[in-house]
Parts: structure tokens; C-alpha cells; sequence
């Protein structure tokens, strides 16, 4: 019953991303947040990826696994743009933070090759382990460097009170609590193995709830760009 309900709400999902990346385009938004852009469009080529070779295929688990590197650079490209119609005002924030968040990535990569290399010695099929161990590093230390990321521009912003345009908090918000999700399922990868039927089927559902309630939201919340003024400064709450 489990397996069947996640797989419908696999096509519901493939379907709400597409609809955040429609917003995106008919909204024009893609002018400015190019790199949130480009992570919609990968979203949506994935779950097409998905429902297309099955999501407990051997191949869509290898085609999951190398996107995870490519994430790598998507997440914190992604987080950074979420500050670009302020960026004039956030210039030096963005810098230092950025400067921190790469910072991360060397020393998670440096952990990677040498977790992968002890998995090498282990692994005596000759390495089949070594690409999805390194992109597990990968792919939760770039998650957590830019939720840690934007945690920290939205703190040094409220304490010089600077006023976040309405699409810029929407995005905040949105990737904030996405880059949560994407720590909690790598956390999930993890533990898996270690975990009876029906666990690993309820953490998918309320995980896949999860994504599509926070894209249901954000879609509902996006607005269009003043074509006078890069975005007017949001005075109601969301």
C-alpha cells in the first residue's frame, strides 16, 4: 500500500516541480535567478528520469548518485541567487559567505577521497562503492554548507535591517526548509539498510509530502518582478 502511494505521489511531484519551473518562466523570473532557474529545470529532467526508469531501478539509482556531484555546484549556486535582487545592498555579506561555503566543499571533498579511499582497501570487488560514498560526502556537506549559507545571510541581514523584496524572502524560506529535507534524506540514505519494513516507505512519504507542500507554497507565493523596480520590499507576512 506504501510502495503504491509513493509512487503515485512521485507523478504528483514530478508535476507540482514542473509547475514551480512554469512560475519561474511565465513569471520571468528566470532573468534574474538564473541559477534557481537551472536548478528547476534539473529538478523536473530528474523526476522525468525517474518516472521513466522506475526509482528502484540499478539505473536510476546510478543516474541518482552522479547527480549528486552535479549538485555540488547547484545548491550553492542556487543559494547564492536567492540574493540577487538585492545584491548591490548584501555585496560584502555574499562574498564572505560564499568564500566559507567553498571553504566547506574543499574540506568535504578532501574527507571524500580519503573516506573512499579507506572504502577501496575495504571493498575487494574493486570499487563500486567509491562513486556513491564520495557523492553521500558530497552531496550532505554541500546541502548543509548552503542551508549554513543562507542561515547566516538572513541573520547578518536582519541585523543591519535591511528589507528583503517579497521574492527574495519566498526563496529564503523555500530553500531553506528544501536543503533541510535534503540533509534529512541523506541522513535516510544512510540509515537505511539499518531500517525494517515499512520505516524506509513512511520516511519516503512524509518526505515526498514534505517537497510538495513547500513547492505548492512557494509557487502560491511567487509574484512578478516591477518591471520599474528590481522588487518591492514585502510588508505583509507570508
Amino acid at each position: 500500500m506504501l510502495t503504491q502511494t509513493n509512487h503515485w505521489l512521485e507523478f504528483v511531484a514530478t508535476a507540482i516541480d514542473a509547475a514551480l519551473l512554469l512560475r519561474i518562466l511565465t513569471l520571468k523570473l528566470h532573468r534574474t535567478y538564473t541559477f534557481i532557474t537551472l536548478a528547476a529545470t534539473l529538478a523536473v529532467f530528474l523526476d522525468g528520469v525517474m518516472l521513466w526508469l522506475g526509482s528502484d531501478s540499478k539505473e536510476f539509482t546510478r543516474v541518482f548518485v552522479y547527480s549528486r556531484f552535479l549538485y555540488a555546484f547547484v545548491f550553492p549556486a542556487a543559494a547564492w541567487d536567492v540574493f540577487e535582487e538585492i545584491k548591490a545592498q548584501v555585496a560584502k555579506l555574499r562574498r564572505l559567505a560564499i568564500f566559507r561555503l567553498i571553504s566547506s566543499l574543499i574540506l568535504a571533498a578532501i574527507f571524500g577521497f580519503m573516506i573512499t579511499g579507506f572504502a577501496s582497501i575495504e571493498d575487494q570487488n574493486g570499487g563500486p562503492a567509491l562513486g556513491p560514498t564520495l557523492a553521500l560526502v558530497i552531496w550532505a556537506a554541500s546541502s548543509t554548507a548552503s542551508l549554513a549559507l543562507l542561515w547566516s545571510m538572513h541573520r547578518a541581514i536582519r541585523a543591519q535591517h535591511i528589507e528583503l523584496p517579497r521574492n527574495t524572502l519566498v526563496w529564503l524560506i523555500f530553500f531553506q526548509l528544501s536543503l533541510i529535507a535534503e540533509v534529512l534524506a541523506c541522513l535516510f540514505t544512510i540509515a537505511g539498510p539499518l531500517l525494517s519494513a515499512p520505516v524506509p516507505d513512511v520516511l519516503a512519504l512524509l518526505l515526498s509530502l514534505y517537497g510538495i507542500g513547500i513547492t505548492v507554497w512557494c509557487i502560491w507565493k511567487l509574484r512578478a518582478l516591477p518591471s520599474d523596480v528590481p522588487s518591492a520590499p514585502e510588508q505583509a507576512k507570508l
